[in-house]
């Protein structure tokens, strides 16, 4: 019999089964391994995995990022709520940290279910690790405008008040003061904090004195918060009746607490912004107790002290309260210390209570124009802010004590104000402004104004222009504007060229500029500079440009301040001269007006034969012998007609040009109209054909010369009706009708010549010659009133 291949086994487990599944380690190779045991029932597991994923979040942020891309904030979300009070932890914990991320409590806040879960716990839980949790997750979750709306709704701000006055547990108090914090920050849930009935001061000015250095912060920031809402009248006058003021002084003067002393400085400069806040300041004590700090503090302490101060300065009572102290004095003595961080806020500080006249005039009795000089011409100093604050108190002292002016203009402090703009491009834009602006306000004074009338000053202002920022050419305008009160600066202005400056800018389309310079010109123009803006054709597109006429309201006075100085050219370009305008030696029209009306040396240098007739006018003084060039009746002398003529008419001519058939015209026309001294004399010369006799003797006027007469009336009468609607206001294009007005005159005596013989020989003026003509001006020009009545008659009488 074959052997068997083993023995027989008993089966020992045959009739003993154990059906239990027994635990054992399980070691996660990868965080992804942990996130999906999150989806186990096992509470064991889950705590235990909970417990490695809070670790692995704690020791790097990147370790956060790759559990967010993993979706772990869905998984964790699941057991938030756990029946075992360790998940719950872990579980609320490991939500905190990812919420820390910029992307997390977005994740979160999608389903508005998960922050009220969250919010609920804070009531209904008294577990330390939850309540620490869970409030950490709000105070993230709010940094979110929609954790904020979510909050609100759920109905808990009562809850938050609560824990941050009566935890025992700082990490809560911190956490519920930065909820709040959170909510502060949100315009529309900020009033929802200030107005709920647990909102008190005491609770939290307490926790500025709280011996965690978190909590200080937390409560300290919240209190700066609610203090900047400036329009909540409750918030702002509950403040004021508790002791925040004086609390916040307290840790001031406390060394304990001096990691904070920065914070509860800015408080306070915030707290200042207001009248009422400022005069609640002084009236409470704590300028003193301010001014004492500033003496005794550390000095990184003491700029923002002094910072309190100057944003004090700002408001009128802030100021009546810094005076009453003394504490502008101390403002001209930080001017003058070493300490150079304090020299912004200190020239500031002095900007503002020059506001303040009896301040004003005690800080100009030490030298702080000197002082603040010294600082401007300190090239080490930085500009922002301390030279541009130091230039703004120069402005403001200049501009309302006289002593400052005088002593800003000496040579040495004036030198270091007018620096910034002849080395401008070293200096920044806004210091140019505030120098100009500077030469503005010194024109208070006439000692300080005569200071800068001076070749070298009027050309930088002139150079100024030609830069690029507008503004600046702006402020320059104006500080040029107010110097030509002087009759040197207008001279000085021509001498350097500024008309041409101005004429080129005038091209820039800024109606803010453009009015600015318009003004400049009325100001500044004279009879020497007409010539230059006729020449250099500024006149000419001033008036072509019909836009800038209609929108900037200074162009039309400063075309009409130009023609004052230039009658020529008015009326080439209106066709008029008004009563009160007074021609110069060296008055000139022309018969047609082409392009631009040319100056004289133009005219004079055209090639002969002209393209068209110049009429020239000169008014020669009688001589006192019988032969006077004035008489017409005369030969002209061409060796005693020598021509004097002023510069500022432009017309250099040597002799008088004579003309025969001129001569001989107007003779023939002052014979007609008569000598305005002799008109009802008898005058009788050799010629009897142009005999004049008695002219009330005319019975009637022929019905030609009426009408020719009657043509004259009315255009003299269009001529003195100015601008209408039908009649374009720029450049006429029509002719001077001068030449017209010759042959019309001359067809009204040849009909009169005419009548005459027909009537059998009577007079030419008893026929009504040049005062029928002049009745029946008079009879058109009637109804126009009597002023217009009464120049018609003189131009008739003159033509």
């Amino acid at each position: 019999m074959a052997k068997p291949l083993q023995k027989e086994r008993e089966n020992r487990s045959a009739e003993k089964k154990d059906l239990t599944f027994h635990p054992y380690t399980i070691t996660p190779e990868s965080a992804h391994t942990s996130i999906l045991l999150l989806e186990s029932t096992e509470p064991e597991i889950l705590c235990q995995t909970l417990r490695a994923i809070t670790k692995f979040s704690a020791q790097d942020t990147q370790n956060r990022y790759i559990l967010f891309d993993l979706d772990a904030i869905r998984y964790i979300l699941l057991h938030i709520e756990h029946s075992e009070l360790n998940i719950r932890r872990f579980a609320l914990k490991a939500l905190a940290q990812l919420c820390q991320l910029p992307q997390g409590p977005e994740q979160v806040l999608a389903d508005s279910a998960n922050l009220r879960k969250i919010a609920f716990m804070l009531v209904k839980v008294e577990d330390v690790f939850v309540l620490e949790f869970a409030s950490l997750v709000l105070s993230e979750l709010t940094r979110e405008p929609l954790g904020c709306e979510q909050l609100v709704s759920a109905n808990i701000l009562s809850t938050l008040f609560s824990r941050m006055k009566n935890s025992l547990d700082p990490d809560v108090q911190k956490n519920c003061l930065q909820t709040l914090s959170n909510l502060l920050d949100d315009p529309v849930c900020a009033s929802e904090v200030t107005k709920n009935q647990q909102f008190s001061w005491p609770s939290l000015l307490a926790l500025m004195q709280s011996k965690y250095l978190a909590i200080q912060h937390a409560a300290l920031r919240t209190v700066d918060q609610l203090i900047c809402r400036y329009k909540d009248l409750v918030v702002q006058k509950t403040f004021r009746a508790s002791t925040g003021v004086l609390d916040l002084c307290d840790i001031l003067e406390s060394y304990e607490f001096r990691d904070v002393h920065a914070q509860v400085l800015g408080v306070l400069r915030d707290y200042v912004e207001t009248e009422e806040n400022a005069s609640h300041l002084y009236q409470s004590g704590c300028i003193l107790r301010l001014l004492a700090y500033l003496e005794m503090a550390l000095p990184a302490m003491k700029p923002h002290c002094l910072a309190v101060l100057t944003k004090m300065s700002f408001t009128s009572n802030g100021r009546d309260a810094l005076y009453q102290t003394g504490t502008d004095m101390v403002f001209c003595h930080q001017l003058l210390s070493s300490n150079v961080d304090l020299l912004a806020d200190a020239a500031m500080g002095v900007a503002n209570m020059t506001k303040l006249l009896p301040s004003a005039v005690r800080m100009c009795e030490t030298n702080i124009i000197e002082a603040l000089c010294a600082i401007l011409s300190d090239d080490s100093a930085a500009w922002f802010y301390v030279r541009m604050n130091a230039l703004r108190a120069l402005s403001e002292l200049c501009r309302i004590i006289p002593r400052a002016a005088s002593s800003l203009v000496e040579p040495n402090t004036f030198a270091a104000l007018r620096n910034i703009n002849v080395k401008f491009k070293d200096n920044p834009i806004e210091a140019q402004r505030l120098a100009v602006q500077c030469y503005i306000n010194l024109q208070n004074y006439h000692v300080s104004t005569r200071a800068m009338l001076s070749p070298d000053f009027v050309l930088e202002l002139v150079n100024i222009l030609e830069r690029i920022d507008i503004r600046l050419k702006i402020l320059t305008c104006t500080a040029l504007t107010g110097l030509m009160s002087e009759d040197l600066a207008k001279d000085l202005f021509t001498l350097k060229k500024g008309e041409e400056v101005v004429s080129n800018n005038l091209r820039i389309e800024h109606v803010g500029f453009r009015t600015a310079l318009c003004i400049l010109i009325t100001s500044s123009v004279t009879d020497e500079g007409a010539e230059i803006y006729l020449q250099l054709g500024t006149l000419h597109y001033m008036i072509e440009n019909k836009a800038a006429r209609y929108v900037v309201g200074a162009w039309e006075p400063a075309i009409e301040a130009i023609f004052r100085h230039h009658p020529s050219a008015k009326f080439a370009y209106t066709g008029t001269l008004d009563i009160n305008d007074f021609t110069q030696e060296g008055f000139y029209v022309l018969k047609r007006l082409t392009k631009r009306f040319p100056t004289i040396q133009e005219v004079l240098l055209q090639k002969p034969p002209p393209r068209d007739p110049v009429l020239i006018a000169m008014f020669l003084h009688p001589q006192s012998d019988g032969n006077s060039s004035m008489d017409i009746r005369m030969p002209y002398q061409r060796s005693s007609s020598k021509l004097a003529v002023s510069p500022s008419s432009g017309l250099f001519a040597s002799f008088l040009p004579d003309d025969v058939n001129l001569r001989s015209y107007l003779l023939k026309l002052r014979l007609w109209f008569g000598d305005p001294a002799k008109s009802l004399h008898y005058i009788e010369i050799e010629d009897a054909h142009y005999e004049v006799r008695y002219r009330d003797k005319c019975a009637e006027v022929s019905s030609s010369l009426k009408q020719r007469a009657q043509l004259l009336a009315e255009f003299v009468v269009q001529q003195m009706s100015g601008l209408t609607q039908e009649r374009d206001c720029s450049m006429p294009s029509v002719e001077l009708h001068l030449a017209d007005l010759m042959v019309l005159a001359q067809d009204v005596i040849d009909i009169a010549d005419r009548t005459e013989e027909s009537r059998g020989g009577c007079g030419v003026g008893s026929c009504g010659g040049p005062a029928g003509a002049r009745g029946a001006v008079q009879g058109v020009v009637g109804s126009r009133g009597a002023a217009v009545r009464s120049e018609a008659r003189r131009i008739a009488r003159v033509v």
